[in-house]
């Protein structure tokens, strides 16, 4: 089966090394105007040329978000002027144009660019202006790979958008460095296909068992508080299995994901159509990491068990005001990433763990607002009465970005290390 597909405009013109095999990856090409019909569910990598016809892209964007949500990797290097690629914005091109300003100053130390050179980037042949005369404003929670002298990301991977994985060149075309004028340039062309192969979550790999290595999805709600809590970059990276909407939540096969993140505040109908998949994700060994605001955890996670306490906003004005929260396991690896004060400014309710369940953070009742629960299910269940992800995503209540500021972080370690057989 092919790796890589190619939209094609049947432009005539010499093959190049990645269409005839050269660059060491099955290619086939797909008609541009007939990818609404086209079956990808064999190909990884999807190429978009900058000579697309993005008014019929725009008019198919369904096929391309399908390919994504399957979790392949999209290429495209150009200008983009039509709205077809999620995340992507316009194209905004430098003016006015200099020398200086095409000048490429800063590479991130990433895959597809090891062992490429600044100077290689912004001349070819001695000229300026190939690599990029512009930048798409990257959306939120997309990693830059490479800047101009004035700071323009030209180039950047979005993994928030989608379920896949989107990589965006400026102006030009990163595939098109084959020559050995481009001098160390010329690595880019096979090692961004090496990267975007190995990072297809699609072909082979779309129907992988939990542990498949896709890392903690986000359940998006669609509201203002999760947009900005989920794609803020500090937390983005750690959700490297990206977004996945509500709606589309019980339609989506999760048994390629390591673990999934459920924000306080969610509609119940729609979580609760989504049922299955979530327990299916536990039972394969997954991880599901539940916060619940004013409102009870899902009602069908195992072993959960939620009451409500009035919620005192205003404890804090108190003289010598303290909630007295404790650490019953002050040794977990939690703890190395924040502490009790990182995990104090309200609740609305208070949880009673299953047996055999590790709670974290307990108030002087003893009554849990935190634990981590690997008996009730053949997987790992994170639950917390906490809400940090509404109140950060409000831009309001500090403790809650200290809180996100070390949860996330353990979490991601502590998936891989459950991975591997370590502690969560």
């Amino acid at each position: 089966m092919p790796d890589i597909a190619v939209i094609s405009m049947d432009i005539a013109g010499p093959a190049g090394r990645l269409e005839s095999g050269a660059l060491g990856h099955r290619v086939r090409a797909v008609d541009c105007y007939y990818l609404a019909r086209a079956d990808l569910s064999d190909v990884a990598v999807l190429v978009v040329p900058a000579a697309v016809d993005q008014e019929h892209l725009a008019r198919c964007r369904g096929a391309v978000r399908g390919f994504l949500d399957g979790g392949g990797v999209l290429v495209f290097g150009g200008q983009l002027h039509r709205d077809w690629l999620p995340g992507g914005s316009s194209f905004v091109p430098i003016d006015p144009p200099s020398l200086q300003a095409y000048r490429v100053t800063e590479i991130a130390a990433h895959p597809i660019f090891t062992g490429v050179e600044a100077d290689d980037l912004t001349f070819r042949r001695g000229v300026a202006g190939f690599f990029a005369r512009g930048h798409h404003p990257p959306p939120p929670g997309a990693e830059v790979l490479v800047r101009l002298s004035g700071g323009e990301p030209v180039t950047y991977v979005d993994r928030t958008s989608t379920a896949g994985t989107i990589v965006v060149q400026a102006t030009g075309d990163l595939l098109g460095f084959q020559d050995g004028q481009d001098r160390t340039a010329a690595r880019i062309p096979g090692q961004l296909l090496d990267w975007a192969v190995g990072q297809a979550a699609g072909p082979a790999t779309a129907s992988r068992p939990a542990g498949g290595g896709r890392g903690i999805a986000a359940v998006y709600g669609g509201s203002a508080p999760h947009h900005r809590a989920l794609t803020t970059p500090k937390y983005a990276r750690h959700l490297t299995g990206g977004l996945v909407y509500l709606p589309e939540l019980a339609d989506t096969d999760l048994t390629g994901y390591d673990a999934l993140l459920l924000p306080e505040r969610l509609h119940r109908g729609q979580l609760t159509r989504a049922a299955p998949g979530i327990l299916g994700l536990l039972e394969a060994g997954g991880t599901v990491i539940a916060f619940t605001g004013g409102e009870p955890p899902p009602e069908f996670l195992p072993g959960v068990r939620w009451e409500h306490r009035p919620t005192n906003f205003w404890w804090w004005l108190e003289p010598g005001a303290d909630l007295g929260l404790a650490a019953p396991h002050p040794d977990h690896p939690l703890f190395e990433h924040l502490t009790l004060r990182d995990c104090t400014w309200h609740h609305h309710g208070v949880l009673d763990p299953p047996a055999g369940a590790e709670v974290l953070v307990a108030l002087p009742t003893g009554e849990a607002l935190l634990y981590v629960d690997r008996v009730s299910t053949g997987g790992t269940l994170v639950v917390s009465a906490l809400d940090p992800l509404s109140h950060f995503g409000s831009h309001f209540m500090p403790a809650t970005e200290r809180f996100l500021d070390g949860f996330l972080p353990w979490a991601a370690g502590a998936v891989a290390r459950d991975l591997t057989g370590g502690r969560v």
